[in-house]
């Protein structure tokens, strides 16, 4: 009697154990509680910067966004995000051949908006498309720009024209990598890509764009007071590989903190 009353007991346990855990993989994976991506103001940093370089008015109404072929409730905006060969054409010539980067820093800088974020997009393509192309030799290439005197001069400059970039891109919904460029190959103010990354995991319509976003900003982020709401709100994300990396980044987390007995 007493073993079968353990035994029972060992069954009942497992089940329920089991059942926390099914509840919790439905609850972080099936997406029952998932909620449209939703456009909101970014870091007011990136406005003030480029208000304070005597920049045209930057402001935008908020939008909202719904997933995967809804309805979408935006107004018109200028495609500043798409047709920028020239300026692709002209990143590959600065780079690859060496040229002068007085012509992109003319355009980081630009007083117009349009002009700064074609640049960083076209920058960001091109970036995204020839790293670790050996063919090119454009990862050594590239790290002899950014050495360069005057471009290491205006690098806030330019950080600022990303952010710019990848909220457009936000409001055109246009998909882009700029993350990419923005988290490995943009030097200094760390915290500041990672407060703009953790705004574009939450309210960036491309999938992508949040993905990444959130594995950077709570894997290598230099910010837990970002990392750990972000991996919270984006449980909810409406898309299965966004919801799937937040889960992948809770167990490291979790990993982590029976490896070092502190708080993932």
């Amino acid at each position: 009697m007493t073993i079968n009353w353990k035994f029972k007991n060992l069954i009942i346990a497992t089940a329920v154990v089991a059942m926390v855990v099914v509840i919790f993989f439905v609850h972080a994976l099936a997406g029952l509680s998932a909620r449209p991506v939703v456009f909101a103001d970014p870091p007011a940093f990136v406005e003030r910067y480029a208000a304070e370089m005597d920049h045209s008015d930057l402001s935008s109404p908020p939008k909202e966004f719904e997933n995967d072929g809804g309805h979408v409730d935006v107004s018109e905006f200028p495609n500043m995000t798409k047709d920028f060969y020239k300026e692709a054409l002209l990143v590959r010539n600065v780079i690859l051949n060496g040229e002068s980067p007085d012509v992109l820093l003319r355009l980081f800088t630009h007083p117009e908006k349009a002009k700064r974020v074609k640049i960083a997009f076209a920058f960001a393509v091109v970036n995204a498309r020839l790293s670790h192309d050996e063919g090119t030799g454009f990862d050594e290439k590239r790290r002899q720009f950014w050495a360069n005197a005057d471009v290491e001069e205006h690098i806030p400059d330019i950080q600022n024209a990303f952010f710019e970039a990848l909220v457009t891109s936000a409001e055109e919904r246009t998909p882009n990598k700029i993350p990419y460029t923005l988290a490995w190959w943009m030097p200094g103010q760390e915290h500041k890509t990672g407060e703009v990354l953790a705004w574009a995991a939450k309210h960036h319509p491309d999938p992508w764009v949040r993905r990444f976003s959130v594995f950077f900003v709570v894997e290598h982020g230099v910010d837990e007071e970002l990392a750990g709401p972000l991996l919270k709100d984006r449980t909810h994300d409406p898309v299965f590989r966004v919801r799937k990396e937040v889960l992948k980044q809770r167990f490291r987390r979790y990993k982590q903190m029976l490896r070092t007995g502190e708080e993932p």
